[in-house]
């Protein structure tokens, strides 16, 4: 699979607002009015873990409490200025047809690897999450390469800010937690 033509349709996208200064928590960041209400959830989970920290550690999540949104979610760590997938859910693997744990967004197509790593240099910025509705025109094609199909798809997801204390970086963004779900049906 891999996304054409457009990547993400402005008129249908949300943003989470506000802009804190790194390392100065704020009381509440508004959660967004998810359709998911999984996006909810995981918001609301990621919130509890932050406490009154700017953001919470990826050593506060256990797998096994993220049990509910395994499939769906992403991991994407900063190595050396690029974007890895430290994780890449099952879902999308299914869906798309490709694998991308230990490989950098700059292996996806340019336009969208273009809005993932804007997606998540913001996040890292700003230190706060991001959300948004988007839709695109994914490819699609059986494994042997003799069919092939197009499909507009909307997707709903969320980017959470981590920090990585054991990798000596406990008071800055350097992993992002991504969840995302089909709006409205079935994948490809």
């Amino acid at each position: 699979m891999r996304a054409v033509a457009r990547v993400h349709n402005p008129g249908r996208e949300s943003s989470a607002t506000g802009a804190p200064q790194l390392g100065f928590p704020r009381d509440v960041i508004d959660r967004p009015a998810f359709n998911e209400e999984k996006l909810s959830a995981l918001w609301d989970f990621w919130a509890q873990r932050r406490g009154s920290r700017a953001f919470p550690d990826r050593a506060d999540f256990d797998p096994i409490e993220l049990r509910a949104w395994l499939g769906h979610l992403m991991m994407v760590e900063l190595v050396e200025g690029r974007w890895v997938y430290r994780l890449y859910g099952t879902y999308f693997v299914e869906t798309f047809r490709r694998e991308m744990t230990g490989k950098g967004i700059d292996e996806l197509p340019p336009e969208q690897a273009s809005v993932l790593q804007a997606e998540y240099d913001s996040v890292r910025t700003s230190g706060e999450p991001a959300a948004r509705t988007y839709s695109a025109l994914f490819e699609f094609g059986t494994p042997d390469g003799r069919q092939s199909w197009q499909l507009d798809q909307t997707w709903e997801r969320v980017s959470l800010p981590l920090s990585d204390a054991a990798a000596g970086f406990p008071d800055e963004v350097r992993v992002v937690l991504v969840a995302a779900y089909l709006v409205g049906g079935q994948a490809g």
